[in-house]
């Protein structure tokens, strides 16, 4: 496999992106709803909505 090099700025902001001060912080408990609401239960009523 060869060796690719990224260029420069893409390897700065890689860097960058790597620190933990700058990953900000998990899901909130809200966010944790609205994705269970949007990515579970909406698909599943859309189903259950489509079979009848």
């Amino acid at each position: 496999m060869s060796e690719q090099s990224f260029p420069p700025e893409l390897e700065r902001r890689i860097a960058e992106l790597e620190k933990p001060e700058n990953q900000g912080a998990g899901f909130t408990k809200g966010d944790w709803i609205f994705l269970i609401a949007t990515g579970v239960v909406g698909p599943v009523l859309l189903l259950i909505w489509g079979w009848q």
